[in-house]
């Protein structure tokens, strides 16, 4: 583990102090060792979404906030931070057993956690900006975000999203998620293999079904 560990930190180019930090990074619930990816994947989205963001507002001063939103969009979905993770071979790093390689983009969220923690908000910049701000995207529709939008700014609430079911072995779960805005009768529903594309997809139909798209 320690060989592999290394052969890592030269390819992103960041050492770790805490050799744990990269190690529980790396590692998949499938292991059933006490230990998970899961709590740094939480933070590495945060603090992923926050440098994507600042980045953006500075490169792009004369685009408005749909633009931004859209382009950001581009950089923290599933499909391109996986791509980043093939990009980088980190399949052959991750600790899993009995199972397909998992999804990477949760273990790219989970390396800048742990960059994150380990080196500070500096170093965690550095590994976004060179791996995942390097490319020049697309925007791509967040239909959560429009959603939020047009429910603060037309009915004065906000989007309801609920988990209403999750199946599949831990390497490969299903989850189908639904979203309402309160007091009206119409419901999205979306399934996918992440809480975040199920929840976009869920806003995607019910923004559908108002008449919205």
């Amino acid at each position: 583990m320690q060989k592999k560990i290394e052969k890592l930190e030269s390819i992103i180019g960041y050492r770790f102090k805490n050799k744990q930090l990269i190690t529980e990074a790396l590692t998949h619930p499938s292991c059933d060792n006490g230990i998970s990816y899961e709590r740094l994947e939480f933070l590495g989205d945060i603090i992923l979404d926050a440098v994507v963001g600042i980045y953006l507002f500075k490169e792009h001063s004369s685009v408005n906030e749909s633009f931004l939103t859209d382009l950001k969009a581009a950089y923290v979905n599933s499909k391109y931070l996986h791509k980043v993770g093939e990009d980088i071979k980190l399949h052959k790093f991750i600790n899993y057993k009995n199972y397909e390689v998992p999804h990477l983009d949760n273990f790219i969220e989970a390396i800048i956690g742990a960059i994150y923690l380990d080196g500070g908000w500096k170093k965690a910049e550095e590994f976004i900006k060179r791996f995942i701000l390097n490319k020049k995207v697309e925007p791509i529709q967040n239909y959560k975000n429009t959603l939020f939008s047009i429910a603060k700014k037309q009915f004065k609430t906000e989007p309801v999203y609920q988990i209403i079911s999750e199946k599949g072995p831990p390497h490969k779960r299903i989850y189908t998620v639904k979203v309402k805005l309160p007091g009206k009768r119409f419901v999205g529903k979306g399934t996918a293999g992440n809480k975040k594309d199920a929840e976009m997809a869920a806003a995607e139909e019910l923004l559908k079904k108002m008449g919205f798209k």
